[in-house]
């Protein structure tokens, strides 16, 4: 067998048995049938005009887990315990908005709890949130009704309210809301879904970002526009796999260098 074989035949094992072993690990994790999720809008970046490493973006991988497996929290109680992801506090749900239409992944915000005796939400984690609310028709979070107000809330320091008299739906769930500082700066119960996002509603979680890897799904997709808010992802993807050729390549030259340096110096013996 050639040299040239040897080593393609070597690099595909390896990328073989990494594949095998990264896909029973990444099943092990997620614990569910489809670990990947492909981004297919901007809803979720810091930037509206560029993807980033460590965040969510258009054309982005997310593995996902299933949420039996997840200790959720709240961006509210993630600014009290410290837990972040993706680049702010609490965690990135996937949650199903129904009638046929794409999932939705967004940043938790608040549990509310539906009071139906008297028509009023609460809010528990706020008794140790350090961040500026207000609610117009009550300061006591445990009975909160008229419009809620959260300020210099996420990352990007939005001012984010909505009305809970106008909620359609009443269960207790979670407020969303996207991280992007442009196009996402109400909640998604204004108008995206009608109902705090419940256990139930909730299909996964995203635990971790890959980026780039899902612009092709995008570019091929009705929704290639959003690629407009990524323009160096295309860039950042064609240098990612020219890094892993150069690796590759630099491996079989050290190698080649090496067998090279043998034979030259088992020759010289024998000369001596």
């Amino acid at each position: 067998m050639k040299r040239g074989t040897k080593v393609a035949v070597c690099v595909i094992g390896i990328i073989a048995v990494l594949l095998i072993a990264g896909y029973v690990a990444v099943h092990s994790v997620s614990g569910l049938d489809s670990p990947f999720s492909v981004v297919m809008s901007a809803s979720m970046q810091h930037d509206d005009n560029k993807s980033g490493i460590g965040v969510i973006d258009t054309g982005d991988v997310v593995l996902i887990q299933d949420p039996a497996k997840s200790n959720i929290q709240s961006y509210v109680e993630g600014t009290v315990s410290g837990y972040k992801s993706f680049g702010d506090y609490g965690n990135v749900i996937i949650y199903d908005r129904g009638d046929s239409n794409n999932p939705v992944i967004h940043r938790a915000i608040v549990w509310l709890n539906y009071n139906a005796i008297d028509s009023t939400w609460s809010a528990p984690s706020l008794a140790s949130y350090t961040g500026y609310w207000t609610c117009s028709d009550s300061k006591d979070y445990m009975k909160l009704s008229g419009v809620l107000t959260f300020f210099d809330l996420t990352q990007s320091k939005k001012r984010v309210s909505i009305d809970l008299n106008s909620i359609d739906e009443k269960q207790s769930g979670f407020l969303t809301l996207g991280d992007n500082p442009k196009s996402n700066t109400s909640f998604d119960q204004s108008g995206l879904i009608k109902h705090p996002i419940g256990n139930d509603d909730i299909k996964s979680v995203a635990i971790m970002e890959i980026p780039w890897m899902g612009i092709l799904k995008v570019f091929m997709s009705e929704k290639s526009g959003y690629l407009s808010h990524v323009p160096n992802s295309i860039y950042s993807l064609v240098m990612l796999f020219s890094m892993v050729f150069i690796f590759i390549y630099c491996c079989d030259f050290i190698h080649l260098k090496k067998r090279l340096d043998d034979n030259r110096r088992k020759f010289e013996e024998l000369c001596d």
